[in-house]
């Protein structure tokens, strides 16, 4: 448990308040905060971010799902994610939350940073374990508050059975595996790369994984596996902007492939790598 910085910026005069700093983490602080729509996202090299505008857009969205229509100030809300970072304090690189609520009497974006905490590198090398729950999104593509107060009793419970555990993997009452709590879910069978293609939130990461795994010619099906499926995968792996693509060996202790990550996993992952040295930009232009 690290410190959280916490600004707000008032979306009608947009003035940047410097709310202070909190021990917790970005999901407890959250809580403390009227349910709204949010986003997250990790930086790169300090001050650059992947795909920030589509987490602008993604705010917008979720914000209209719930019946309120906002137009975020692009460069107030990029020149406040760089005040926040700047004032943070000594870390390379961060994780970022912005949230809106969307009924309070002030609309504002509250910005969130702490200090980035990836995966340690030898879950990437040997794989990470997840867990099945049945569960799904109210509204599938809106990523709102709400969710990580539905879900935070068995996020602080269930995740911590075991240090190879790092997700809890949704299923519904078919048995299909859909995404992860905070993650994107993809199986690969038989060469083939599945994943779901519908009542699930598409990720940033999830989107940018796709368009380079299909340019690099692996086929992929828009459906998802069933939890009977997990005896016949080769491999599986999750996505999300904190871990990147993270390779899931084993599923409710049962193994997926030979236990270990699988060829085309890692391909992908280092085909992401690239995306990203290739498509981070700075978080805001000083000028």
């Amino acid at each position: 448990m690290g410190m959280v910085s916490i600004w707000f910026l008032d979306l009608k005069t947009l003035q940047l308040k410097n709310l202070g700093q909190r021990e917790g983490t970005l999901d407890a602080i959250t809580l403390e905060f009227p349910p709204g729509a949010y986003t997250t996202f990790r930086t790169f090299r300090g001050y650059y971010a992947l795909a920030l505008e589509t987490h602008f857009q993604r705010l917008e969205r979720t914000a209209f799902l719930q019946g309120y229509s906002i137009s975020l100030p692009r460069e107030a809300l990029r020149l406040g994610i760089y005040t926040a970072i700047t004032h943070a304090g000594m870390s390379e690189n961060y994780r970022v939350r912005l949230l809106v609520p969307v009924a309070e009497e002030i609309p504002g974006c509250y910005i969130l940073v702490e200090p980035l905490a990836v995966p340690a590198d030898w879950l990437f090398q040997e794989g990470a374990w997840a867990i099945t729950r049945i569960l799904t999104r109210h509204q599938p593509e809106a990523k709102s508050s709400q969710f990580i107060h539905q879900t935070v009793s068995f996020r602080e419970q269930e995740l911590k059975q075991h240090p190879r555990i790092n997700e809890i993997l949704m299923v519904n009452v078919q048995g299909e595996i859909l995404e992860g709590l905070s993650s994107n879910f993809f199986a690969v069978k038989k060469g083939q790369i599945f994943t779901a293609g519908k009542d699930i939130l598409p990720g940033v990461t999830r989107s940018i994984v796709i368009n380079t795994t299909q340019r690099a010619g692996f086929p992929i099906l828009f459906c998802p596996i069933t939890i009977n499926d997990l005896g016949t995968i080769e491999e599986a792996f999750i996505t999300s902007s904190s871990r990147g693509v993270l390779p899931i060996v084993r599923v409710d202790k049962r193994d997926i492939g030979n236990g270990y990550p699988g060829l085309i996993t890692q391909t992908i992952a280092r085909l992401y790598d690239l995306s990203v040295d290739r498509m981070i930009e700075p978080i805001y232009l000083v000028r």
